[in-house]
């Protein structure tokens, strides 16, 4: 995917932090009890007749703390669903469409995996439009549970972006290979939720003439159940280069945005947001819509 995009996501990488990823998760995995899989503790809010303090959402199956659906910024929760977003980036000398699809299946409450896939078209105002396929990104996102009771959600993980672009087009890599890993939390009381995530994008496999352009991607943002169907939300999301020839320079964006569930089953959302730079030469904003559907 291009520069532009990859700045506007700001959605959407060491080897030893994947062996401490993999060290930490076997307690998430595959605590046991002599019957089989321990089960989830039932918080002390469950048999409270007050109001809960984090109300479960209907389309959570899995019960206990779970957290809603940003539109630029990632969920904490490892969830099931499909997604489907629609984007425009409108950029200084030239407009950017893309279609990404995402999956994700939870395998546990606590561990999920995510596999998203877009495709770009660019316009620039001058030269012929190109479209291809950007860089898929497959993601192990690991959560944990302590705090429940407190309304914490504490996660981490790594994402992968695979090198399915095309070099030619100018949309994504057909051979760099990145690792993200990162560290994300989520704060629930009532119908307010509060998430934040940091992610270093480290990518590999360059050419011998290629510089090593490493990035802190850091995203934060406040969502309000309005009502069970209706969802407002505002994120921060930025980025700034570690390395390279973007080093220290990044983007600040602010994004509004809300969400609706046209169903009484609360499976299908519909959301729309549109991020808006605080300063950028290159970028002056992004309107994204997206579709998800859980299971």
């Amino acid at each position: 995917m291009s520069d532009a995009f990859v700045g506007a996501r700001v959605a959407r990488r060491v080897p030893l932090y994947i062996v401490l990823l993999i060290g930490l998760s076997p307690s998430v995995l595959f605590a046991q009890t002599p019957d089989g899989p321990a089960p989830s503790p039932r918080p002390a809010w469950a048999s409270s007749s007050s109001r809960p303090l984090f109300p479960r959402r209907r389309h959570d199956d899995h019960g206990g703390l779970h957290f809603s659906h940003p539109i630029f910024t990632e969920s904490v929760s490892p969830d099931t669903k499909i997604r489907v977003d629609f984007a425009n980036a409108f950029a200084t000398d030239a407009t950017e469409s893309e279609i990404e699809v995402e999956g994700e299946y939870a395998l546990h409450r606590g561990f999920s995996i995510e596999v998203t896939a877009p495709y770009a078209i660019v316009n620039p105002d001058v030269g012929s439009t190109e479209s291809d396929l950007g860089n898929v990104e497959v993601a192990l996102k690991f959560a944990n549970f302590n705090f429940e009771e407190q309304g914490v959600l504490l996660g981490y993980g790594v994402e992968f972006g695979l090198p399915t672009g095309s070099a030619s087009s100018g949309i994504g890599s057909d051979h760099i290979w990145e690792i993200s890993p990162y560290l994300n939390i989520g704060y629930q009381r009532g119908r307010v939720e509060l998430v934040g995530w940091s992610i270093f994008q480290i990518p590999t496999h360059q050419n011998p003439t290629e510089e090593v352009e490493t990035e802190f991607r850091y995203d934060f943002s406040g969502l309000v159940h309005v009502t069970d169907r209706f969802e407002g939300l505002l994120e921060l999301n930025g980025l700034v280069g570690l390395s390279g020839a973007d080093a220290g320079n990044g983007i600040l964006s602010i994004a509004p945005g809300f969400k609706v569930a046209p169903l009484p089953t609360e499976k299908l959302f519909i959301g729309l947001g549109v991020s808006i730079p605080f300063s950028s030469d290159e970028l002056d904003a992004q309107v994204r819509s997206s579709v998800f559907w859980h299971f």
